[in-house]
């Protein structure tokens, strides 16, 4: 399966004791705050990663 690439940060908030994700495409999840603090902490992480493979395959190409 192919995920759709996303350039626009989604809305968060806080109501009613849950945090509340409206993505840019209309879709929207409620979820803990407990929940929350991980999935904060996983797309920090992938991140990380994702820029790292991207520096890596920018230094192939210019290594030739």
């Amino acid at each position: 399966m192919s995920a759709r690439v996303c350039t626009s940060v989604p809305l968060v908030a806080a109501r009613d004791g849950v945090v509340v994700i409206e993505s840019s495409c209309g879709r929207s999840f409620e979820v803990s705050a407990e929940v929350a603090m991980q999935m904060s902490e996983h797309l920090i992480r992938s991140a990380a990663r994702a820029r790292g493979q991207h520096r890596m395959a920018e230094e192939r190409t210019e290594g030739a």
